[in-house]
């Protein structure tokens, strides 16, 4: 059995298999659903970013662990956005995730294990691989809070197209596990009790692979990542800052349907 290594962050855990050469990095926020945080993003950003200069672990799997969600969207509770310099942070906050994972010169492989919504479908875009349990779910829900999965209309575009994620991003309907597959979301839908021996299976063949060949791989595949994040930092905080997010968040809070105008 390989030696595992565990270290605890709030937010997120990981564990270094240290003779298969790969690691699993897993969400942990249950109680809201491992929601993303602006601390999610920072403990993921930072996580991730330690990986580079780790000579050991060749493979990460980002993961929800037990529960019965991946990450169920970002989490706007907390947050507020009266001012802009407040909602450009919370977008380039966010934004450090993803590029974290795209920037690293080692594949990461997404394991979703439930409900992966918003920020939670979009993170996947970001991982180079995605095997999903037969329970997972995808879904694109910002619109009814009136913002835009911008990740999606961006990154996502050249993996699904542009008519799946128009469908997505406007009808806010979500997929099985099965549909995300036939989307181009996911490479593979495993029965839910055998995501961890897949992934784990799949994890320690892929960091037998040349880092070398490994890295240049990557960087060519994600050669337009850092356009599309400026790209979408150059408008979410208007958006962010929109009279409709408020009525959006108010409405969702008070359990009725919101009722935008446009500003």
């Amino acid at each position: 059995m390989s030696t595992v290594d565990r270290i605890e962050k709030q937010t997120l855990y990981v564990e270094r298999h240290i003779e298969d050469r790969f690691a699993v990095v897993t969400l942990n926020r249950p109680d809201h659903l491992n929601a993303g945080s602006p601390n999610l993003f920072h403990e993921l950003s930072e996580v991730m970013e330690g990986f580079d200069g780790d000579d050991v672990i060749r493979t990460i799997v980002l993961t929800g662990g037990e529960g019965k969600s991946f990450s169920a969207g970002a989490d706007l509770g907390d947050m507020t956005f009266e001012k802009m310099e407040n909602c450009y942070s919370f977008v380039r906050n966010c934004h450090a995730a993803f590029e974290s994972i795209e920037r690293l010169p080692k594949i990461v492989l997404a394991a979703v294990n439930g409900y992966a919504l918003g920020f939670g479908l979009e993170i996947t875009l970001a991982c180079d691989l995605v095997i999903a349990s037969d329970r997972a779910r995808f879904g694109l829900r910002e619109m009814n809070f009136g913002l835009l999965p911008e990740v999606t209309l961006t990154r996502g575009l050249d993996i699904i197209g542009r008519r799946r994620a128009a469908w997505l991003a406007y009808t806010a309907t979500d997929l099985s596990a099965e549909e995300a597959c036939e989307y181009g979301l996911v490479n593979k839908v495993v029965p839910h009790d055998r995501l961890v021996p897949e992934y784990e299976s799949l994890a320690t063949s892929l960091a037998k692979r040349a880092p070398l060949a490994v890295a240049v791989c990557k960087r060519l595949l994600t050669k337009e990542a850092g356009a599309h994040y400026r790209e979408s930092e150059n408008v979410m905080p208007a958006i962010l800052a929109s009279k409709d997010v408020l009525e959006g968040i108010t409405a969702f809070s008070e359990h009725r349907d919101p009722r935008f105008v446009g500003n």
